[in-house]
């Protein structure tokens, strides 16, 4: 699939990745036997950033850096990378498919 031609920078599969996959992909790599210092190492980041990436309520990868990591994940496990991609596009359309159904009235939980 190529970028949209609507003149808006497009980032890729990156766009449609959440806060808390990329978290996750962060914890995957980790349960892999890849240490912080090496995951740092291979995006191209400290390795406060990648702490930072595992706290909820800090900071979470660019979208740059994330193709990185998709990258680094894919080569760890195809499969589990595949599942996390697969239930973030299920996730995401199961928003649209509710808010579609609610004329995109969003509830507390959503704003």
């Amino acid at each position: 699939m190529s970028a949209p031609e609507d003149g808006y920078r497009f980032d890729g599969l990156a766009e449609f990745v959440s806060r808390r996959a990329r978290v996750k992909l962060v914890e995957m790599l980790l349960g892999k036997g890849l240490s912080i210092k090496e995951i740092a190492t291979m995006v191209g980041v400290t390795t406060r950033s990648v702490r930072r990436w595992l706290n909820r309520s800090e900071t979470h990868p660019c979208n740059k850096n994330l193709d990185r990591m998709l990258s680094l994940a894919w080569q760890a496990s195809p499969s589990l990378t595949f599942e996390l991609l697969r239930d973030e596009l299920c996730i995401f359309a199961a928003l649209i498919s509710d808010a579609t159904k609610n004329n995109f009235q969003l509830g507390d939980d959503q704003r």
